[in-house]
């Protein structure tokens, strides 16, 4: 096993409250990993402009890979460039199925600035959609991160934009530790040195990591931030 050298960290139920609020114990681990000069790249299902104010608020200065993978968001100089994986025919062709056949279908509020997956609220099963995605004979998957139903291609996901985002800052995706909660999380656990499943995570994702925390949401991730700077020297282990 490599040497850590970059936190790759998901957002919702990670580092939040279950209502999503930021939770204070995250922010501090963060902030002390950052700190002591592990840069954290937050990786999250959410739309690019959401996660780069959150990066900008709690002090991450990794890059941000966003909405699954499928977009990244990079530092050049003081400025920050978006790149975009995919685009999203099939994705609307989906929505366009769903909303006809469960009216209570909801996108996510966040569906306007997206431009690399579709993100439908828990209004409607999973397995649903993932129905209606055979049925059509589209070539995507569906995945439900516990907070709502991420469509998007097969190829893109979270490991796959990790790796490109570890492109950027020279790192090997190997010296980077990935800490999450959910299905989602597969992905990025198959691409990085070191995993860690929150408390509340499912039992997929606990089963593929090396390290479950026994707290839950932010005061997990928390934990989980804590574990790897001192199982990997960054901080005394008696603190």
């Amino acid at each position: 096993m490599k040497r850590v050298r970059a936190i790759s960290l998901d957002i919702d139920g990670t580092i939040t409250y279950p209502d999503r609020r930021l939770h204070e114990d995250a922010l501090k681990a963060i902030r002390l990993a950052e700190d002591l000069g592990v840069p954290v790249m937050l990786v999250t299902g959410n739309s690019v402009p959401f996660a780069e104010a959150v990066g900008v608020m709690i002090g991450t200065t990794g890059p941000v890979v966003a909405e699954d993978g499928g977009a990244l968001s990079l530092r050049d100089g003081k400025l920050r460039k978006r790149i975009y994986l995919t685009g999203m025919e099939e994705e609307w062709i989906l929505w366009s199925e769903v909303k006809k056949r469960y009216p209570e279908a909801v996108l996510s509020f966040s569906m306007p600035e997206r431009k690399a997956g579709l993100v439908i609220m828990r209004t409607v099963p999973v397995e649903a959609v993932r129905e209606l995605i055979e049925e059509l004979g589209l070539n995507l998957v569906a995945v439900d991160s516990g907070f709502a139903i991420h469509v998007k291609k097969p190829w893109i996901n979270k490991g796959t934009g990790i790796k490109k985002a570890c492109e950027s800052i020279g790192v090997d995706p190997e010296e980077v530790a990935h800490i999450g909660d959910g299905e989602n999380d597969l992905d990025a656990f198959q691409a990085v040195g070191y995993r860690v499943a929150v408390g509340q995570a499912p039992k997929s994702l606990k089963d593929k990591a090396d390290y479950v925390t026994e707290r839950t949401y932010g005061e997990g991730g928390a934990e989980g931030i804590l574990h790897i700077l001192r199982k990997f020297g960054y901080l005394e282990r008696n603190k």
